[in-house]
């Protein structure tokens, strides 16, 4: 089968497609023909070598930790699922023709959402129920600043936030104006004609998505007792963060994707009768991986970006 690894840490140019074999299929596991995988911002920081204390340095290094598929084998002890079942979940090393996942990583996918909008679910849907099931009390007129709200997480977390109740205030790029507003946020801020940080208004939540927006730089805008949530901040700022909060009553905290069952089933659930809008800003064949990374690495698009596998 093939996969797409990387050697070395490095740029888009370390990485290469690979033959491999046919992963083995364990108790408990399935083996899946892979339709689509999705891109996440965690693929590049992997890549270029930013979270070695979670990969390790031991190559070939393979991408992708999201897809959705067709059930190939099942193994031993598997009790849900039957060869042929449609499905979606997360696996290490995605971004290949197969994967091999655990029973308890894997859900049904609905017939009438696609097989690229069921790979965008497991992780940034995740992230964004974490975000107000774990990391922030979010209520009806709750002030929620959303900065990278049309990214691939930022779908998720804008829609949920309205949802809730909270008033969202959503940070885009012009292209991601129209989406935004379709989803119902109170306030857009174009970020090229807007800063956000002289813009004069505080918030209750600021939910960083973009890998722009520091938590230094945010406390300007957070009110008194006002929490900070960063998707990918960079080793120091963690440190720094935790710190903070010890003396400071403007609380960082980290996103996280501990798997719940019970919000995959709610995402599901959405995705089937419309209640999440899961956009698909471009999907690309597996063929093309260098050219997916060098231009989902710049924020080109809005909503999720993934790869198809014939």
């Amino acid at each position: 089968m093939k996969k797409v690894v990387y050697n070395q840490f490095g740029n888009v140019d370390v990485l290469e497609m690979m033959e491999a074999e046919m992963p083995a299929v364990k108790k408990g596991m399935l083996l899946i023909k892979v339709k689509a995988a999705a891109i996440n911002p965690v693929d590049w920081k992997m890549r270029e070598g930013q979270l070695k204390f979670m990969t390790g340095r031991k190559f070939p290094q393979g991408l992708g930790l999201e897809f959705a598929g067709i059930v190939e084998k099942v193994g031993r002890g598997v009790a849900n699922y039957k060869v042929g079942d449609e499905v979606f979940g997360t696996a290490n090393h995605s971004l290949a023709e197969y994967v091999v996942a655990k029973e308890k990583n894997i859900w049904r996918k609905p017939a009438n959402v696609s097989f690229e909008q069921a790979s965008t679910i497991p992780v940034v849907g995740e992230c964004a129920f974490n975000v107000f099931d774990k990391l922030i009390a979010v209520k009806k007129g709750s002030e929620v600043l959303i900065n990278g709200a049309t990214g691939g997480i930022g779908m998720y977390v804008t829609q949920i936030a309205k949802q809730r109740g909270a008033i969202v205030t959503a940070v885009v790029s012009p292209k991601g104006i129209a989406l935004v507003q379709k989803w119902g946020v109170d306030f857009v801020v174009n970020y090229r004609e807007i800063d956000i940080l002289t813009a004069g208004k505080q918030y209750g939540v600021v939910v960083e998505l973009s890998d722009k927006l520091l938590f230094k730089q945010a406390k300007a805008i957070m009110k008194p007792t006002a929490t900070y949530v960063a998707s990918l901040p960079i080793p120091l700022e963690i440190l720094s963060g935790l710190v903070n909060n010890l003396f400071s009553s403007k609380k960082y905290k980290l996103l996280g994707t501990p798997v719940k069952p019970a919000y995959m089933a709610a995402l599901a659930n959405d995705a089937a009768n419309g209640a999440i809008d899961i956009v698909i800003g471009k999907a690309y064949p597996l063929t093309a991986f260098k050219e997916a990374y060098a231009e989902t690495a710049h924020g080109k698009f809005v909503g999720k970006v993934v790869f198809t596998v014939a």
